[in-house]
């Protein structure tokens, strides 16, 4: 059967649907996002639209397998504009519950549930929401919250649901969850205890999914849905945490809309029915605009990964047959730096796509080469823009595929991006580094019961158009592209005022160096003076061999000390590099002192340092005599 290629996809408009709205050029519809996936996929109604282990609901049976879930939450007490908290991995469940949301008017509450289990009336009290949908083995973790919380309903799902009969159970192994929710499993005191809260929530009407679909299957139950407003607020999403406490972003029904509308026309150099890897949940912006929304209304299959897994990521593209994927760029790290691939277990991937995190030249070309070493003729395609602008708002599609490594990319139509003197507020000059400011089409409206951080974020210019100011240093390139660089806060002042960047020593790395990632963190070591120091994962081959390098990286790179590391802890919040736990991640830093001796630092806050000697021969051990104290 003929491929066709996504850009060819014809459309078919319901009817009554008109253009009713434009921003920034981009046309926007009186569709809700669901409405607008189907249109895009009359003729794809035999594709896959989900596959879970096996499962697999089409095109044609989506809308069905939507109303499903509609009239049970309304048959629950669903209404336009009721709030409902979902705190959900990658899952069937999610995705038919979005959608059915969108039909009905539903405000979803998109909550990471690390977040939740850290604070659950500010997710849930303070949201309005009474109703939670949570993975049954995340409901011990908040026990103790619930007993004085005003849930009144909780809607249970299983990862066993909608899995084939032969693979019921496949996810009994809890050293399959995340490493937080397994160490609480695992500890019976903590157990003993959620199960005792858990005996006393008479308040809270515990549901599992299974009787919501009862409802829905009911065929004499009959459900109205409300007129499409694309200027109500639909989604509540959160800011990821990796440099302050989260902020709840308001996204009104037209930006993922518009998301799909902007990427209309492009020739990506994909097809109708490529099969795309989703790990990351749509609890991120990124991951329901981007992985989730977009995907779909190119008729792509999303291949569900239920759990964060970089090391089995590289596995799981040639296991699963996978076309296309994003992911956090830690996850193509790792598998290009220890799996070996052979020629024909990538030959499948055609579209390799990371984004919110700047990856260094060095991993770019050695990300390029392991595609290419396993049969992929793709290279890696990076994308930039926070999701409060809409999620991959530049991306690295237009650039030369022979001559790209890391530059963030173009614009995609109902983009504008300038780059700003955060000093002087004028526009840069092409080539000068400022603060990125994004305008968009998909841009959300506002934070949450926020004003103060929504008017320091967004603002309207002289001409109308309304801007947000991102937190990244960036620069426009000769070719007219741009390189989103690093963190604004990823800097230093110097004794003498002058601000160093510490992504300029990142970008610096050498792809013939033995680092595979690294972080450069700068610490306070005195009452005027910081150390700069690096935070090293080694390339396979050189791991043991960590007392020969200090001296070389150190040099080379004008460093105070290293320290190294097995791997770094992705956040699961993010699925990123925590760059929280680097950031204060104090002890432990080797710098040269002669031929035969280290010292070992310990940073503080407060800018106190205890200095070590250690013998070259004893790195990584206790070490043997303090020098000196700040």
């Amino acid at each position: 059967m003929e491929r066709i290629p996504t850009y060819k996809m014809v459309r078919e408009l319901p009817p009554g649907v008109r253009v009713v709205e434009t921003i920034n050029g981009i046309d926007i519809y009186n569709m809700n996002v669901f409405q607008n996936i189907m249109s895009w996929n009359q003729h794809n109604l035999d594709v896959p639209a989900f596959e879970y282990n096996g499962t697999q609901i089409t095109y044609g049976q989506l809308p069905g397998e939507v109303e499903k879930y509609a009239k049970g939450f309304d048959k629950l007490g669903a209404r336009k504009d009721s709030i409902i908290t979902l705190s959900l991995p990658v899952s069937c469940e999610y995705y038919l519950s979005l959608f059915a949301f969108a039909n009905l008017g539903v405000i979803s509450n998109n909550v990471n549930f690390l977040f939740l289990r850290n604070n659950l009336a500010r997710y849930t009290l303070e949201k309005c929401s009474d109703t939670l949908i949570i993975l049954d083995v995340y409901l011990p973790l908040i026990a103790d919250q619930l007993k004085d919380s005003k849930i009144k309903n909780i809607i249970l799902t299983s990862l066993d649901d909608y899995l084939p009969e032969d693979k019921k159970n496949m996810y009994a192994d809890l050293n399959l969850m995340p490493k937080k929710v397994r160490e609480y499993l695992q500890d019976p005191i903590k157990m003993a205890k959620a199960m005792g809260e858990m005996a006393k929530l008479r308040h809270i009407n515990f549901i599992h999914m299974r009787e919501i679909l009862k409802e829905g299957n009911d065929p004499n139950r009959k459900i109205v849905f409300p007129e499409v407003d694309i200027n109500k607020d639909s989604i509540y999403s959160y800011t990821s945490g990796t440099t302050a406490a989260p902020k709840c972003i308001v996204f009104k029904e037209k930006a993922p809309n518009a998301i799909i509308e902007m990427h209309n026309g492009l020739d990506l150099q994909e097809y109708v029915g490529d099969r795309s890897l989703v790990v990351i949940p749509a609890s991120h912006a990124t991951g329901m605009f981007y992985a989730v929304d977009l995907q779909m209304a190119k008729g792509k299959t999303l291949v569900l990964q239920s759990i964060y897994n970089k090391k089995t990521f590289a596995s799981d593209l040639k296991t699963l047959r996978i076309n296309h994927s994003l992911a956090a760029g830690s996850f193509y790290v790792e598998s290009a730096t220890n799996d070996d691939v052979k020629p024909e277990d990538l030959i499948n991937f055609t579209r390799a796509c990371t984004g919110g995190e700047p990856v260094t030249k060095a991993n770019v070309l050695m990300v390029d080469d392991w595609l290419h070493r396993g049969g992929s003729k793709t290279r890696m395609a990076i994308g930039g823009g926070a999701g409060e602008v809409g999620s991959s708002a530049i991306t690295s599609y237009e650039l030369n595929p022979e001559t790209k490594t890391n530059e963030t990319g173009f614009p995609i139509p109902g983009v504008y991006v300038k780059i700003v003197d955060p000093k002087t507020g004028q526009e840069v000059k092409k080539g000068e580094r400022g603060i990125i400011h994004i305008s968009s089409a998909a841009a959300a409206d506002r934070y949450l019961d926020n004003p103060e951080a929504t008017a320091d974020y967004f603002y309207t210019d002289e001409k109308g158009i309304r801007w947000g100011i991102l937190g990244d240093i960036a620069v426009q390139n000769p070719d007219g592209s741009y390189s989103m660089l690093g963190r604004a806060s990823d800097s230093y002042e110097d004794e003498n005022g002058v601000i160093h960047y510490l992504f300029d020593i990142e970008y610096s790395l050498s792809p013939e160096d033995p680092i595979s990632e690294w972080e450069i963190s700068a610490f306070k070591a005195g009452s005027n003076k910081t150390d700069v120091v690096a935070q090293v994962v080694l390339k396979r081959e050189y791991v043991g061999k960590e007392s020969s390098l200090v001296s070389s990286i150190c040099q080379k790179y004008d460093l105070d000390g290293v320290k190294f590391y097995p791997e770094f802890e992705n956040s699961e919040v993010t699925g990123k590099r925590d760059y929280q736990l680097l950031l204060h991640d104090y002890e432990g830093y080797y710098s040269p002192i002669d031929e035969e001796h280290f010292i070992m630092k310990n940073y503080s806050e407060d800018g106190t340092v205890e200095a070590f000697l250690v013998d070259q021969s004893s790195i990584n051990t206790k070490p043997k005599k303090l020098i000196k104290e700040n």
